[in-house]
């Protein structure tokens, strides 16, 4: 299958046009991680989006109190790594992979041209970030409701 087919199955970019996906796929490539291996590091430069295909990734936050404390796991369709879409471009949390796991790597500089040059493209990348950021924050706020009843 190739990558504009892969994306097309990724709930990330489902309902994305054909033409949108195409523009994606032009800034898009496999990668595998072996488990443990670093998807993300805090505070490093943020590169790439990644959209899961298989395997399992942790997302952590570093502090000098806690280590590394878990925030959520992810697994197959979802996405991972929403810093690169602002400035200062740079991963507020680390993620690592559980098992081995296999992602499309988007690169970042090739997006943020394709949605400035195209205001669909911008678009359904915008709406489709919002989405995984209201996810996430659903989701904290769950962690944080069992966490003080």
């Amino acid at each position: 299958m190739d990558i504009p087919e892969r994306l097309a199955r990724h709930p990330f970019c489902a309902d994305m046009t054909p033409a949108v996906r195409e523009r994606l796929a032009a800034c898009a490539q496999e990668v595998q991680f072996e488990e443990n291996a670093y998807l993300l590091r805090q505070n490093a430069p943020a590169k790439t989006f990644y959209l899961i295909e298989a395997g399992q990734v942790e997302i952590k936050i570093a502090g000098a109190a806690t280590g590394h404390a878990p925030l959520e796991t992810l697994s197959a369709g979802e996405a991972v790594g929403w810093s690169w879409f602002l400035p200062p471009h740079r991963w507020h949390f680390d993620a690592i992979a559980r098992v081995p796991t296999r992602a499309l790597a988007l690169d970042a500089d090739c997006l943020r041209s394709a949605m400035d040059a195209d205001s669909a493209v911008g678009y359904a990348i915008t709406r489709g970030l919002l989405a995984v950021l209201a996810q996430r924050l659903q989701a904290t706020r769950m962690q944080l409701s069992d966490l003080y009843g």
